[in-house]
């Protein structure tokens, strides 16, 4: 819209008011100055709008990289996590295979010594005759 004004509007009513005879030349020339400081202002004002764009399109690109490395960051997080869990389930296997293997131990060393009192019962030294009953 300022870009119109500007452009068309302006110089209309310029041409307008020395066609109808009322502004003088020196009128005219400082309309036409004021049309060009306006025309620079305007376009400083475009050029900053466009550095804003460029800035707020950097802006979401970096935006975008962080939430890449966020989502990447929270696989992550995800795996460590299932891995924890895995080796938590793997030591209490181990632990109840530890606890099984010191029980079978413990059977088997109360076996072994049941087996060893069995081979040191007294066995009999006296010798009996013949016909004798023991």
């Amino acid at each position: 819209m300022h870009h119109i004004l500007i452009r068309g509007f302006l110089p209309m009513v310029i041409g307008a008011t020395l066609l109808a005879g009322c502004a003088t030349k020196e009128a005219a020339t400082m309309a036409q100055a004021t049309a060009d400081a306006a025309r620079m202002q305007a376009d400083q004002a475009r050029s900053t709008a466009e550095q804003a764009l460029s800035a707020a399109q950097l802006a979401q690109q970096r935006a975008d990289t962080a939430n890449g490395t966020a989502q990447q960051a929270q696989q992550t997080a995800n795996s460590a996590q299932t891995a924890a869990n895995s080796a938590q389930s793997s030591a209490q296997n181990a632990a109840a295979s530890a606890e099984q293997a010191r029980a079978d131990a413990i059977a088997a060393d109360e076996r072994a010594l049941a087996a060893q009192r069995a081979q040191a019962r007294p066995t009999r030294t006296t010798r009996l005759a013949r016909g004798e009953r023991g």
